[in-house]
């Protein structure tokens, strides 16, 4: 296998890293699944808004993936910037590449990486895939904007081998702002292996448990239209406790809107940021997840839902009735809180009735480690193939 694994680069717009561990985990997780089945290494470049002495790196083997962080002051001109970016990539590319030879860049999230990559083609012909998770094409966010950048991503997609949107959503709204590629496959967000190896646990309490895990960003996750429905369901049941992990820049101000609104402490809980095996706890010990998102691509977190067993009330935005359907939880219309309401009282009494294994089967023949790892596996040959015809 290892005389025949190809060195994959990737080139993420976000990634984990000092200053935040969990931006970009779902990119970090991709390049875990494809290393299950070729060499990947990842350059990440992050300019930053205070004076540095000098660049620094930071090197990092993990997981099967060699790590490349580039940190470095962001120059106050905007040409300056933009050599500097130029300079940086070619180095770390250099420095990666010396020790064994890219066959080919994998870009996650555009449009910038794309730039680095379309210039490694050009330079020293090196093929280019390209997977994009961000939500601005959708018509509910509609910020892929600009003179420069949508003729410039136009022609990255354009001379791209593969496009690689997360959703089928995604790939029509690209495809709608001209990214014009003849070779677009969906590949979804993988799920950390952890989430199928804990058991599934059968729930027999009273009291049902709910649970709602975001970056609380509550302009698009809507977690204050979650606060406020359990303010007006607290007054006529409290056999349930809603619970909100992770923290973000709407934490504080979330956590006191519910004080605010009096919700009866053993209704809700704030547990803030929880990672591995304390996270997946908390699927395991839920009754089902609840999304209440103004929009959204496919969070990962459904995914990680379904891979625990869970069914999820979620809003229809974005590419999730690709795999929420009525075997694996309710869909409910963004904005409408007295259907909220309903379907969430209705959640409370039938979420036990949904077949936990089925829905973890789906998870796993979907988002597991194997099956986006063999899909990127499959894609990456494919295109080194015909590349090299």
């Amino acid at each position: 296998m290892k005389a025949q694994q190809k060195h994959i680069l990737f080139l993420p717009r976000w990634y984990p890293n000092r200053y935040d561990p969990m931006w970009g985990l779902f990119v970090k997780k991709h390049a875990e699944a494809a290393a299950l089945k070729q060499r990947i290494s990842v350059l990440y470049l992050e300019a930053l808004d205070k004076e540095l002495e000098n660049t620094e790196i930071e090197e990092y083997r993990k997981d099967g993936v060699y790590s490349l962080y580039i940190y470095y002051s962001k120059p106050k001109n905007l040409v300056a910037y933009f050599f500097v970016f130029i300079r940086l990539f070619f180095w770390g590319f250099k420095r990666i590449n010396k020790g064994n030879k890219i066959d080919l860049t994998h870009v996650h999230i555009l449009s910038r990486m794309g730039l680095l990559a379309l210039l490694a083609r050009l330079c020293y012909g090196i093929p280019f895939v390209i997977t994009e998770h961000w939500s601005r094409y959708l018509p509910t966010v509609n910020t892929f904007k600009g003179k420069v950048r949508i003729p410039l991503t136009r022609l990255i997609v354009k001379y791209a081998n593969a496009i690689m949107p997360v959703t089928q959503n995604l790939s029509e709204a690209m495809k709608s702002y001209g990214l014009k590629n003849t070779n677009y496959k969906v590949v979804a967000n993988v799920v950390d292996q952890l989430f199928f190896q804990m058991p599934i646990i059968k729930k027999e309490a009273s009291v049902k448990r709910i649970i709602h895990v975001s970056t609380f960003e509550d302009k698009s996750k809507n977690i204050s239209g979650i606060i406020k429905a359990i303010s007006i369901m607290a007054q006529h049941r409290q056999d349930f406790i809603m619970v909100f992990i992770g923290d973000g820049m709407d934490f504080k101000k979330l956590k006191d809107l519910a004080e605010d609104m009096k919700i009866p402490k053993k209704c809700i809980e704030f547990t803030g940021m929880l990672e591995n095996k304390a996270l997946v706890n908390q699927y395991q010990k839920a009754d089902f997840m609840l999304i209440n998102s103004h929009y959204e691509n496919m969070p990962v977190v459904i995914n990680e839902a379904f891979a625990c067993g869970l069914a999820v009330l979620s809003t229809d935005v974005g590419g999730i009735s690709e795999h929420l359907n009525k075997e694996r939880g309710r869909l409910i219309l963004p904005d409408k809180p007295q259907e909220f309401l309903t379907e969430f009282e209705w959640m409370l009494e039938h979420c036990r009735q949904f077949n936990a294994q089925e829905i973890r089967d789906y998870a796993y023949e979907h988002f597991s480690f194997e099956k986006v790892g063999d899909e990127l596996s499959k894609l990456y040959n494919e295109t080194l193939k015909k590349t090299h015809k």
